[in-house]
Order: C-alpha cells, then sequence, then structure tokens
C-alpha cells in the first residue's frame, strides 16, 4: 500500500502545480509555438546526429513531466525561449546548451529557460544599453526587439512565474485574445474561459458569429479570432 501510495505522489498527472502537469501533445504544442512537430520533438526528446565513426545523440533541452512526450505548460515557456534564440537569433544548439548549463550549474538556476527574460538582467541574459547579451563563449548578441516580441507570449505574476500563454494564431506570432491557461478548462485555448474547439464546433453547424458571441458573452471579434485560430480562415465566415 506504502509502495502504491509513493508512486501516486509522484506521478506528473498529479502534480502540485497544474502548470507543471502533462497537458499538450506533441502536436498541439507545436501547433501553439508555431513550431514544426520534428524541432519540439528534438528539444524534448533529444536526437541522433553524424559523427565521426558513427553516430551521436544529444540529450534533451526541455525536461517534460514524467520524461513523457505530453509536455505542460511550463515547458511551452521554455520552448517558446527556445524557439526565440534558435529560429530568430539562429544561436547555435551547442552554444543554447552551455548557456543553460551555466545558469544551472553556477547560477543555481534549475530551469532557466523559466526565466523573467524580459523584466531586465535576469541569470541568463545581460543587459547591454538596447541589446541583451546570452551568455554563451561567443557572447552572441540577440536583438531586444524581436526576443521579447516572443517573451511578450507569457503573461507572468509578480514574482516573475509564468501564469498565461498567447498562441500565435493567423499571422499574429501572440494571440491577443486567445490564452492557454493550466488553471482553465485544462489549459485548453480558450477566449475568456470559453474553449476556442467549442465555438468552433459550433460555427460548424451552423451558428452565425453573432449568436455564438451572445451565448458566451463574448464579442463578435473575439469569436472571430478564435475562428481563425482554430484553422477558419476570415472568408469562410465573412461570406
Amino acid at each position: 500500500m506504502k509502495a502504491s501510495r509513493a508512486a501516486q505522489n509522484h506521478s506528473p498527472l498529479l502534480a502540485p502545480d497544474p502548470r507543471d502537469r502533462p497537458l499538450y501533445s506533441l502536436r498541439e504544442a507545436a501547433r501553439y509555438l508555431g513550431l514544426s512537430e520534428s524541432t519540439l520533438r528534438s528539444w524534448i526528446m533529444g536526437r541522433t546526429y553524424p559523427k565521426a565513426g558513427g553516430q551521436e545523440r544529444s540529450l534533451p533541452l526541455i525536461e517534460t513531466p514524467g520524461n513523457g512526450s505530453q509536455l505542460s505548460f511550463f515547458n511551452l515557456v521554455e520552448a517558446n525561449v527556445l524557439a526565440a534564440l534558435r529560429q530568430i537569433h539562429r544561436i547555435p544548439m551547442q552554444r543554447i546548451r552551455r548557456m543553460i548549463d551555466y545558469a544551472k550549474e553556477a547560477l543555481g538556476k534549475p530551469r532557466p529557460l523559466l526565466l523573467d527574460l524580459e523584466a531586465g538582467l535576469g541569470d541568463v541574459f545581460l543587459r547591454q544599453g538596447k541589446e541583451l547579451l546570452a551568455l554563451t563563449r561567443a557572447g552572441q548578441l540577440a536583438l531586444q526587439e524581436v526576443l521579447e516580441s516572443y517573451l511578450s507570449r507569457v503573461d507572468r505574476d509578480e514574482q516573475g512565474i509564468p501564469l498565461r500563454f498567447h498562441p500565435a494564431v493567423g499571422t499574429q506570432l501572440r494571440s491577443e485574445r486567445v490564452v492557454l491557461d493550466p488553471r482553465v478548462a485544462f489549459g485548453a485555448p480558450t477566449v475568456r474561459g470559453v474553449k476556442t474547439s467549442v465555438i468552433a464546433l459550433r460555427f460548424n453547424t451552423g451558428e452565425g458569429l453573432e449568436e455564438i458571441a451572445k451565448d458566451y458573452g463574448l464579442t463578435e471579434e473575439e469569436v472571430t479570432e478564435a475562428l481563425v485560430f482554430e484553422g477558419m480562415g476570415v472568408d469562410a465566415w465573412a461570406a
């Protein structure tokens, strides 16, 4: 009985903080982040790469709950920072690994990718005038404006802890109305607490924007953004 209870207490599904529970599949998380599924998979599972005399395997950059294939809300935040560093600034993965290892070992930060880098110095980036200097051996400069456009996807509390995530929608890097909050609807995408999938389902059954908006106390603009997020183009509902 004791062993069974201990196993339950260590289950990622019972993590005390809902932000640390497995909530999103690889496909879902990649869509919310605007990344390819294969890229995200390599970040959470590692990957093999050719090397003289054989192959090597890189270790994961993000630790998922129970080392499984599902991501937590915190994992989404970590992957969002990696996306800014890797996809936009083209900082080599080897340097990113050194940066993460440095923050863990020298600065005592077990999860440096969760730090509020946008707020100021943090412990991974040093502010230099209007630029941010990454703590890597090469001192790779990252343009503040682009990095912060990614970091603005995350709403934080007064202590800098991530609370909500604004996914990409349409051509927008950050949705203004659609949010992922692990405390609401088990982290599913919502607009003011209403699941975007529910809005899309009702629209698919032939209900109009005005009717859906009225039922949920939303504006038609909010309903529209939910539909675009769910892959329904403007032309589809405006016609």
